[in-house]
């Protein structure tokens, strides 16, 4: 007999080979299911459903075009509520000090937040030049004003420069209207849009350069020129328009 060693394996009684193969053949299964190549006839199937879609959204670029679905004297009407759902109405004078109240933050440095000023510029509360006749505060916004200037009896000498820039007739309005109604001022009398634009054409009739407070008394001491508005009236707090 041969000493070799037997290359066949060992096998133990409880070894069951056909069981193996069997598994092994059911594991192989399951992994090669569902990997086979797709169809021809599949892929050219998909191909066209995306040619198709493509052709349907892009095609023309008409799908989603609002025009050329529509009839052309169409006119799309609000959504229900939608009336109701802006900005509600104000009394004109809460309107437009809110509107100026939001551009006083540039004025505070100076004047103070509570428009008490300081030894150097003058106050804007209890001001002859805030409350009186409103041409005067109105040219000092839109052109600045230097030199000595006497309020309540005490005389101040800071330059203030103009603030003009970017100023609408609206936004000077506002302004105006602000300041003569805070910091304990009591005007009664609404500063509308047209008369805050006849001060823009006043201001722009002039030279230019700051005023002093012998120019603002000789030429400018009057009221701004306009249509008086009821300062409870009702209007858009955007626009400062009245509500009908």
């Amino acid at each position: 007999m041969s000493n070799q060693p037997s290359t066949q394996p060992d096998l133990d009684d409880k070894s069951n080979v056909t069981a193996d193969a069997a598994a092994a053949n059911r594991e192989n299964h399951m992994f090669t299911e569902g990997a086979e190549p797709l169809s021809l006839w599949v892929i050219l199937g998909s191909a066209l459903v995306v040619l198709i879609g493509g052709g349907v959204l892009f095609g023309g670029g008409n799908l989603f075009n609002y025009t050329s679905t529509v009839k052309p004297d169409y006119v799309r009407g609000s959504e229900p509520g939608a009336e109701n759902s802006g900005p509600k109405p104000k009394p004109a004078m809460i309107a437009y000090s809110k509107v100026g109240g939001k551009f006083f933050v540039a004025c505070a440095g100076c004047h103070g937040p509570s428009g008490a000023g300081t030894d150097v510029y003058p106050p804007l509360a209890n001001s002859e030049w805030v409350t009186g006749p409103s041409l005067r505060p109105a040219m000092i916004i839109l052109n600045g004003c230097e030199g000595p200037i006497t309020v309540a009896g005490k005389t101040y000498s800071g330059t203030m420069p103009t603030q003009g820039a970017g100023l609408g007739p609206k936004e000077l309005a506002g302004i105006l209207n602000y300041i003569r109604t805070s910091f304990g001022n009591k005007s009664e009398k609404l500063i509308t849009m047209e008369m805050a634009q006849n001060a823009l054409d006043i201001s722009k009739k002039r030279n230019g350069g700051a005023m002093t407070a012998a120019e603002l008394d000789a030429d400018f001491k009057r009221d701004l020129e306009g249509a008086e508005l009821d300062p409870n009236i009702l209007v858009d707090p955007k626009t400062l328009e009245p509500v009908k």
